[in-house]
C-alpha cells in the first residue's frame, strides 16, 4: 500500500489545506449531520451525480462551521483511481490507520464519509467496527441500492438511517438559476421568469450539472445515462448481453407513465422473461426507474398485476428516450411522481385502475388520504375526472387534486371542492 500516494489523494478530496467544492445548499446536509450525531450511520443513497458527494462536503463545511478540526472530518471517494487498492475491509481499516497517523486530536471522534462505498467489499464490517466502539460518527454513500440492502441490514440493523437523494427539486432548480422562493410575493415576481425555467425544467431535468451548464445539457444527459447503464447497471450486475439490457432500459425510458408487464416486454423485446426480471432489478438497483404498483386489496394481485413506470429525472426520458414528435404530458407527469418520492416516499405511492384510472394515490398508515390527476391541459375535464369520481363514491374523506401545466381553479366533484394547480406553483408549495 502507498502510504504517500493515498494520503496526496486524501488531501485533494479534504478540507484539510483548502476548502472544496460545496455549491448550492441543499436540506440533505443538516440530515445527514443528526443522523450522525445520534451515533447512527447515515446512508445515502441515489442515481449516479445527483449530488450525493457535494451534500458530504456541504456537511464537513458545517462541521468545520461550528468548530470541528478539519483534520477531524474525513472523506475518501472510492471512484478515485489512488484508492483502487483499497478492496476490502481490511485495505479500509489500514487507510483509516494511516488517517488516525497524521491527527492530531485523538481523543476527538473523527467524523468520516465514505462515499461510492459499493465498491469497497465487506465494508459493513469496518463501519461496524467503529460504530459499535463509538469510536467515529460515519456516513457511507452508494449509486445502487446494495447500499441499504442485504448484508447492511443485517450488520447494520437498527445502527443506520437512510437518506434517498433525488435530482434538484423545482425549488432547488430555481435557486441554481438565481431566484430564491421564500413567499407568494417571490413567486408572483418572478413568474415570467418561473415558467420558462419549468418548461426547461421539464425538457432537460434537474441534475445538477444540467442545470448549471445550459449550452451542453444533452450532451450531460448522455454521459451521465451511459455512465449510469456501463457501470452501475452493466458492470455492477455482470450483465452478459449488453444489448439486451441496453434495449430494455430504453423501453422503459421510453414507455414513462404507462403501464407495463413483464411477459409483454418479453414478448416485444424478444428478451428471455428471466432476463427481463433479473435485468429490470438490475436497473431500478441503480435508482434509474421505478415501478408503481396499482392500488389493491389483495397483495398477490398487486404484485402480480401491471405496474406503471417513471425514471428518476425526466430529462433522461426527452433527451434519450425514443419518440416521433414532442409531447410535454409524460414529462409532466414523472416530474409530478418525483417530487411525490420527494414528499411522501416511493413506497407510499400507487395508481388507482377501476373503469377509469387516477395517476397517483397516496396511502398514509394504510389508509387512502391524497389522489393527483396530471394532465398538461383541461382539454378533456370529463375525462380527467372519472376516475377521481370513482374514488370519491368510495371514500369521501379523501382530498383530490388536478396537476396541469398552468391552469387553476376550482371544481366540485360529488359535492368535494378538488383544486385545479398549476404544477409548478405546487412544487414550490411546502
Amino acid at each position: 500500500m502507498d502510504r504517500e500516494l493515498l494520503l496526496k489523494a486524501l488531501i485533494d478530496w479534504n478540507f484539510w489545506y483548502r476548502e472544496q467544492y460545496t455549491g448550492i445548499p441543499r436540506d440533505y446536509a443538516k440530515k445527514v449531520l443528526e443522523i450522525m450525531n445520534s451515533w447512527l450511520v447515515a446512508d445515502v443513497v441515489g442515481v449516479k451525480r445527483s449530488g450525493k458527494s457535494t451534500i458530504f462536503n456541504q456537511a464537513i463545511k458545517e462541521l468545520i462551521s461550528s468548530g470541528v478540526d478539519p483534520l477531524d472530518t474525513l472523506i475518501i471517494n472510492f471512484e478515485d483511481p489512488r484508492f483502487s487498492e483499497i478492496t476490502d475491509a481490511n485495505s479500509l481499516f489500514k487507510l483509516y490507520d494511516i488517517y488516525q497517523e497524521i491527527r492530531k486530536q485523538k481523543d476527538k471522534k473523527p467524523f468520516i464519509f465514505l462515499d461510492e462505498v459499493q465498491k469497497v467489499k465487506n465494508w459493513e464490517n469496518f463501519v461496524r467496527s467503529l460504530i459499535d466502539r463509538k469510536e467515529a460518527h460515519i456516513a457511507v454513500s452508494g449509486s445502487t441500492s446494495s447500499v441499504t440492502r442485504g448484508k447492511l441490514r443485517e450488520s447494520l440493523a437498527g445502527r443506520h438511517s437512510s437518506i434517498i437523494v433525488y435530482p434538484l427539486s423545482f425549488r432547488e432548480f430555481l435557486q441554481f438559476k438565481g431566484i430564491k422562493i421564500s413567499s407568494e410575493l417571490d413567486i408572483i415576481a418572478n413568474e415570467t421568469r418561473i415558467k420558462s425555467y419549468f418548461l426547461d425544467y421539464l425538457k432537460y431535468g434537474g441534475f445538477p450539472l444540467v442545470a448549471i451548464n445550459d449550452t451542453i445539457r444533452e450532451n450531460i444527459i448522455l454521459n451521465l445515462y451511459e455512465d449510469i447503464v456501463s457501470k452501475d447497471i452493466i458492470e455492477y450486475c455482470k450483465i452478459r448481453n449488453e444489448n439486451q439490457l441496453r434495449s430494455l432500459s430504453l423501453y422503459y425510458i421510453t414507455n414513462i407513465g404507462n403501464r407495463i408487464s413483464f411477459r409483454r416486454i418479453s414478448r416485444v423485446l424478444g428478451i428471455p422473461l428471466r432476463n427481463v426480471e433479473r435485468y429490470t432489478d438490475c436497473i431500478m438497483n441503480s435508482y434509474l426507474i421505478s415501478l408503481v404498483n396499482p392500488l389493491s386489496p389483495n397483495l398477490t394481485q398487486m404484485l402480480r398485476a401491471e405496474k406503471k413506470v417513471y425514471v428518476i429525472d425526466q430529462g433522461i426520458s426527452n433527451v434519450i428516450g425514443y419518440k416521433l414528435n414532442e409531447t410535454l404530458g409524460p414529462l409532466l407527469e414523472n416530474a409530478v411522481y418525483i417530487e411525490l418520492a420527494r414528499r411522501y416516499g416511493t413506497q407510499n405511492i400507487f395508481y388507482y385502475r377501476g373503469k377509469n384510472e387516477v395517476d397517483f394515490v397516496i396511502l398514509r398508515n394504510n389508509s387512502v388520504q391524497e389522489l393527483y390527476q396530471v394532465t398538461y391541459s383541461l382539454s378533456d375535464l370529463e375525462r380527467e375526472t372519472k376516475g377521481l369520481r370513482e374514488i370519491l363514491e368510495k371514500k369521501k374523506d379523501v382530498q383530490a387534486y388536478i396537476l396541469t401545466f398552468d391552469e387553476e381553479k376550482e371544481i366540485k366533484i360529488l359535492d368535494k371542492k378538488v383544486p385545479i394547480l398549476k404544477s409548478w406553483k405546487w412544487m414550490l408549495s411546502k
